[in-house]
C-alpha cells in the first residue's frame, strides 16, 4: 500500500510518540492491547476520529470526514484474536479499516493512569481535589488506576455531581444512605469494580466507578458506591482530553458524531 504524504504531515509512528509523549503506553496494564493494531507506521496521520470503540459507523465516518487515523479508547483487538477473518466482529472491523486505509491506535489504560489521564478528568469534573492514584503505577506520583481526593458533602450531593458532569442517566445504582456525610471520594473510568478494596483501604467515603455488580455492595462494607454509566462517563473524558490536548498532538482531532456505547439508557 503507498500513501502520499505532504511535507507538513504527521506520520503514524510521529502521531504514536505525541502520545506517549502524553499518556505513556508503558503505563497500560499487562492484560492491555495499547498502540498501533491497525496499519503502517510510516502512513500519515492528518486527520484523527477519536471514540471510545471501533465500530462500523465509526469506520464510515472517518472515510466520510477525511480522516485516516482512528484513536480508540477501547483495543478492537482484545485481548487477542487468533484470526483476522470476516468470521466475527472484530476481524470484520480491523479488515474494513485496513482496506479503507486507516490506522487504528488504541489508548486505553495507559490514558487512564497518565497524569492529566481520564481519571483525573473524571476527577475535576466532580469538583474533587487534592487528587493522588488509588492504585500507583510506579512510574510517578501522579500516575496509576484511579483517583482518590477530597469532596465535601453527602452522598446524594455526590450522586448529584455526578449526574451534572456526565448526564442525567449517567448514575444507574447507588449504594448508602443519601444523608451520609461524605469528605473524600474514589473515582475510577470504565469497570472499576476491581478497587473496591483500594478505596476502602484509602478511607473513601464513596466509590463512583461503572459496571458493579450486585454482590459489591456486599464487598463495600459500609463505603457508598456510585455506579456510573461505563460509556457516559468515558465519552465525556475522552471529549475533555481531545480539547485540552489538540495543540500537543499537532494534528486535527475530533470526537465522533455517533456514540459506541451499546448501553442506551431508558426507552423513550
Amino acid at each position: 500500500m503507498s500513501h502520499r504524504r505532504h511535507p507538513a504531515d504527521l506520520t503514524v509512528r510521529e502521531l504514536l510518540t505525541r502520545i506517549d509523549a502524553l499518556a505513556p503506553f508503558r503505563l497500560a496494564e499487562e492484560w492491555d492491547n495499547v498502540g498501533l493494531l491497525v496499519g503502517e507506521h510510516t502512513a500519515p496521520a492528518t486527520r484523527v476520529l477519536a471514540a471510545l470503540d471501533l465500530r462500523d459507523h465509526v469506520v464510515d465516518e472517518a472515510v466520510r470526514t477525511d480522516c485516516d487515523v482512528v484513536l480508540t479508547h477501547h483495543p478492537v483487538v482484545f485481548p487477542a484474536i487468533s484470526a483476522v477473518t470476516d468470521a466475527d466482529a472484530a476481524g470484520r472491523l480491523v479488515l474494513e479499516a485496513a482496506r479503507r486505509g486507516i490506522a487504528v491506535i488504541a489508548a486505553h489504560t495507559n490514558l487512564d493512569a497518565a497524569a492529566g489521564g481520564l481519571n483525573d478528568i473524571m476527577a475535576a469534573l466532580l469538583g474533587m481535589s487534592g487528587l493522588r492514584p488509588l492504585v500507583a503505577s510506579g512510574e510517578g506520583a501522579l500516575t496509576g488506576l484511579g483517583r482518590i481526593g477530597d469532596m465535601d458533602g453527602t452522598l446524594a450531593e455526590v450522586v448529584r455531581r455526578t449526574e451534572e458532569a456526565f448526564g442525567a442517566e449517567a448514575v444507574s445504582g447507588i449504594v448508602g444512605d443519601g444523608a451520609m456525610p461524605v469528605t473524600r471520594v474514589a473515582v475510577c473510568t470504565g469497570s472499576g469494580g476491581g478497587l473496591i478494596g483500594d478505596a476502602r483501604r484509602a478511607d473513601a467515603d464513596v466509590y463512583i466507578t461503572g459496571d458493579l455488580k450486585y454482590h459489591d455492595a456486599d464487598r463495600a462494607a459500609g463505603m457508598g458506591l456510585v455506579c456510573a454509566a461505563h460509556g457516559a462517563v468515558e465519552t465525556e473524558c475522552l471529549r475533555q482530553w481531545i480539547t485540552g490536548n489538540a495543540d500537543s498532538l499537532g494534528v486535527p482531532i475530533r470526537l465522533a458524531e455517533a456514540g459506541t456505547d451499546p448501553w442506551w439508557g431508558r426507552p423513550a
